[in-house]
Parts: C-alpha cells; sequence; structure tokens
C-alpha cells in the first residue's frame, strides 16, 4: 500500500505538474488569442486607414484632374488675351498711324496756306508802299498805307491761330509717334 501511495503521491504531483502545464499554456494561449485579436483590430484599422488613404488619393486625383482643367482653360484664356491685346496693339498703331497721315495732310497745306499769306503780305506791302513821288494827294497815300498795314495784320492775326495749330499737330505727331515705338516695343516682347 505504500507503494500505492507513492504511486498515487507520484500520480499527483505529475498531474499538478500537468495542471500547471496546462494553467501556463492556457495562458499563453489566452495572451496569444489577445494578441492576435488586437493584431486583427490593427489590421481592420489599417485596412481603414488604407481605404480612407485610398479615397483621399482619388480626391486629390479628382481635384489635381480639375485644378488641370482649369489651367488649360486660363492658358488658353491667356493665350487668347494676348491675341487680343497684339491685334489691340496692331489696330491702335494704325489708328495712330492713320491720325499722323491726316495730320501730315492737314501740316502741309496749313504751312501752304502760310506760305502764301506771308508772300500776299509782302506782295501787299510792296504794292502799297507809296512814296511822295506816287503823285497820290498824302491824304491817300497816309489812308492806302495804313489800310495795307491793318490788312497785312488782320492777315498775320487770321495765321496766327493756323501757326498754332501747325505747332499742336506736330507735337501730336511726335507723341503718336513715341506711342507707336512703345507698343512695338510690347508687341516684340
Amino acid at each position: 500500500m505504500e507503494a500505492l501511495t507513492a504511486t498515487v503521491k507520484q500520480l499527483t504531483e505529475i498531474l499538478a505538474q500537468v495542471g500547471a502545464s496546462l494553467a501556463a499554456a492556457t495562458q499563453k494561449l489566452e495572451q496569444t488569442t489577445k494578441s492576435l485579436l488586437s493584431s486583427e483590430e490593427s489590421l481592420t484599422s489599417t485596412k481603414e486607414l488604407l481605404a480612407s488613404s485610398k479615397e483621399e488619393l482619388a480626391t486629390t486625383k479628382e481635384e489635381l484632374a480639375s485644378a488641370n482643367q482649369s489651367l488649360a482653360s486660363t492658358k488658353e484664356k491667356l493665350e487668347q488675351t494676348a491675341s487680343a491685346l497684339t491685334q489691340s496693339h496692331m489696330n491702335t498703331i494704325d489708328v495712330l498711324n492713320a491720325q499722323i497721315e491726316a495730320r501730315n495732310e492737314d501740316l502741309e497745306m496749313a504751312r501752304k496756306a502760310m506760305a502764301e499769306s506771308e508772300w500776299d503780305q509782302k506782295m501787299l506791302k510792296n504794292n502799297l508802299q507809296l512814296d511822295d513821288d506816287s503823285g497820290l494827294p498824302g491824304k491817300w497815300r497816309l489812308y492806302l498805307n495804313e489800310s495795307s498795314e491793318r490788312i497785312c495784320w488782320d492777315m498775320a492775326e487770321t495765321m496766327d491761330p493756323i501757326s498754332q495749330c501747325v505747332t499742336r499737330w506736330e507735337e501730336q505727331n511726335m507723341e503718336a509717334t513715341g506711342e507707336i515705338q512703345k507698343l512695338e516695343l510690347q508687341q516684340g516682347t
């Protein structure tokens, strides 16, 4: 019986050791299960994060496509604006050149009229400058000389606004020429 007691004792010790091993294995299994559950939660969270990132990437891609479209549209509008500006500059240059040409014609006529007026004044002065040998009474000579001077003065006064116009037109032509040069430089850049 002693042997049986010793065997039972040994079996009890072995069972206690097996129980302790089972408890340790169960504890390790529980820890592994917890770890697996945590890993699964982490994986699920990572999957959700990846899905969210994928959605954000798709949205960003759409936004980039939209921005590219907008950029292309803006570029096209800028090209159209540049073309319109170039055409506007060309039209402005044409208008300025036409104004210069018209003013040059006016200048030519005004200068011709001024030259003729000066010639007429000289001729009038020369023809009406009467001296004592003219045979006219002094009163008539004086009257004709004064009339001649008054007519010449009136002619000069009449030509004064034309002279001012000539000066103004010449200045306007210089300004227009400067503006044309500025526009041509802008077109070149």
